[in-house]
């Protein structure tokens, strides 16, 4: 057994094997304090994304910015972090914005972004500091909070790392915020104490990880491998290994290891660094898959192992992890008797509690249904990465896309498969990558023109449902595939997000330049389609305008992205024109008439639905520079203007 002054260097080396450096002080960044923000211990919603929702304010980052990109604290618009209160999003006021961080809130990991606890918000910011040669390392990502008004921003931060692609959360436990992040590099998973600044090394020298898709979940899985004894320094592994969940509060391991007998290097001598094989690790072990052959071989990280356990194979298991979503883990297990005979298994987190044993929990391949863990599927083809996972009264679903491009609901059951239901939700969808679940709706994405289109389907309905000609789906739109008018979100940045009856997303369309757009998301897929088909009569009319006269066509499309035709009167335009050709324009603004043409449709009662607008709008500020190079784009590729002498 590992003595307590051994157990307490352990947990020193954890405190100081670090990728990061941590700060020096607590020094702040002060700007005036905005208006209207009232202090709260209110849970935000939709931490963890580019949009989240904190008492009656929303706050945002205002685009997709280059990591590269000036950082000057103050001077930063574009990839700022911006708000805008429910009031004025609900009026549609989109323009009605504060700045709340000048600087830009940017990484490359995409599936974390700001996270608001009490009256601060959590990023990651690139670094400003320039090196010797006068270089901004740009590159490096200082962790840091501000306050919501505004007001404070942590001059330094809680840790700077190289990689600005470090997957990272932020999580908050008993009232202290942690900053849990990987640094796949070197195989640790770190954990920052923002209260104190201690960082700990959760683990060091993982095979695997994943963090829960709930992003403010502060559990993480992981796989290691169990070293042989009488191998250090060259070690050698087990052919099984073993899987692990350590929580972000964790200081010290939960278990003693004695590491010399078999863990030290002989040709050195004790108290000489290297001597004996660093393990740190704090997590609990959830999986051992250690086989009966190795009874008489048995490690000092083989925890739950007793003589005389009922070990179902002999060789033991291997553990891979697919998914953890919403506190369960999805794993492919192997036996090594067999072991080209992976099953896929799902275990709740909460189940893994006292009394829990991790070898005696090893599934029976050979009977999956009599194991502690719910057998998933026999293949690993469908119940992938990839596909999307949910638990509903007592039942396990999952929704994957298989190689003919068609959609499945899969319910959990017995048999050799372990499907109580396959639904069919949509044939032919090419391309599609699975992105969420949300309010019953099934979001996923396809390639667009300049980014990606979204989509969405109902995944909740019976099999009859989505029978395309008698079932619901005949005159239903809910139960077939809807995409969203032909929006492009941009496709190397966060997935455009739905919350409280708005979808946000970063707008990669012409004339756009990734800034973030919001459209007041219809209430369902029929809402959905009829807004679809008020789009499409707007470009059916460019189309059929084009036929008869090509630059009132390409007029008409300026006043649907500006909203107005006076630039197209300036003396520079108007006398390129023919009066036709402005005559159909005003007829399409003022949903008119004129030369044959008829626009009087292109209304919803009194409501023009012929401008972007009407579907979609900025939502923020754009830089001086952006606004002035969009608005010389439009007018270079639309309208017509005088020749320079």
């Amino acid at each position: 057994m590992l003595k307590k002054g051994k157990k307490f260097l352990m947990l020193l080396l954890a405190l100081a094997l670090s990728a990061g450096t941590l700060a020096g002080c607590g020094k702040t960044l002060d700007r005036k304090p905005l208006d209207g923000y009232e202090p709260s211990d209110n849970a935000a919603e939709s931490n963890g994304g580019f949009v989240v929702k904190k008492d009656s304010w929303y706050y945002f980052i205002n685009g997709a910015e280059d990591y590269s990109a000036d950082n000057t604290f103050g001077d930063v618009v574009k990839g700022s972090l911006m708000r805008i209160s429910e009031t004025d999003l609900a009026n549609g006021e989109y323009s009605n914005t504060q700045i709340v961080v000048p600087q830009l809130i940017i990484t490359q990991d995409y599936t974390s972004g700001v996270f608001i606890y009490g009256d601060y918000v959590y990023y990651a910011t690139p670094n400003t500091t320039k090196n010797m040669e006068g270089q901004v390392e740009s590159s490096y990502l200082d962790f840091k909070r501000t306050k919501l008004d505004g007001s404070e921003t942590k001059k330094d931060y809680y840790v700077q790392l190289s990689d600005n692609s470090t997957p990272y959360r932020y999580v908050q436990e008993n009232g202290t915020v942690y900053l849990l992040y990987a640094d796949t590099t070197n195989k640790e998973i770190h954990s920052v104490n923002t209260d104190t600044g201690v960082n700990t090394v959760l683990v060091s020298g993982y095979t695997d990880y994943a963090f829960d898709t709930d992003a403010e979940s502060g559990t993480v899985y992981y796989t290691m491998a169990v070293a042989k004894r009488n191998t250090y320094p060259s070690t050698s592994n087990e052919s099984y290994n073993q899987l692990y969940k350590v929580s972000v509060t964790a200081t010290e391991s939960p278990y003693e290891i004695d590491l010399s007998d078999g863990y030290t290097d002989s040709s050195k001598k004790e108290g000489d660094e290297g001597y004996e094989m660093e393990y740190v690790n704090l997590g609990t072990l959830v999986l051992d898959g250690i086989g009966s052959s190795k009874e008489y071989d048995v490690t000092p990280f083989n925890h739950d192992f007793k003589a005389g356990l009922s070990i179902k194979s002999a060789l033991g298991y291997t553990y891979e992890i697919v998914k953890v979503t919403e506190g369960r883990v999805y794993l492919k297990i192997t036996s090594l008797d067999q072991s080209s005979s992976p099953f896929i298994y799902a275990l709740a987190d909460a189940d893994v509690k006292e009394g829990w044993n991790s070898v005696t929990s090893n599934p029976d391949l050979a009977n999956p249904e009599g194991s502690a863990l719910l057998p998933m599927a026999a293949t690993t083809d469908a119940a992938t990465e990839t596909a999307l996972y949910y638990f509903e009264n007592d039942s396990q679903y999952y929704i994957y896309l298989d190689s003919n491009n068609v959609i499945h609901r899969i319910k959990v059951g017995s048999g050799a498969q372990y499907i109580a239901e396959d639904v069919v939700l949509s044939r032919g969808q090419e391309g599609a990558t699975l992105q969420y679940l949300k309010d019953g709706y099934l979001y996923f994405s396809k390639s667009g023109t300049n980014g990606n289109a979204l989509w969405r389907i109902r995944y909740d309905g019976t099999k009859d449902d989505y029978r395309l000609f008698e079932g619901a789906a005949a005159d239903n739109d809910d139960f077939v595939a809807t995409q969203y008018l032909k929006v492009d979100y941009n496709s190397s940045w966060y997935v455009p997000e739905t919350l409280n009856g708005y979808l946000f997303f970063s707008n990669a369309e012409s004339y756009a330049s990734n800034y973030v757009y919001v459209m007041k998301d219809p209430a369902d897929n029929n809402a959905l389609a009829d807004l679809n088909d008020q789009y499409q009569e707007v470009q059916d009319a460019f189309t059929d305008i084009s036929k008869k006269f090509s630059n009132a066509s390409n007029a008409a499309k300026y006043y649907y992205y500006t909203g107005s035709t006076l630039t197209v009167y300036e003396e520079d335009h108007k006398g390129e024109y023919q009066q036709e050709e402005l005559d159909v324009m005003e007829a399409f603004a003022k949903c008119g008439a004129a030369h044959g043409f008829n626009f009087n449709n292109l209304k919803d009662g009194e409501t023009a639905y012929n401008v972007q607008s009407y579907y979609y709008e900025l939502l923020g500020a754009r830089t001086e520079t952006d606004e002035e190079s969009i608005a010389d784009s439009l007018v270079t590729d639309l309208l017509l203007t005088k020749t320079e002498e």
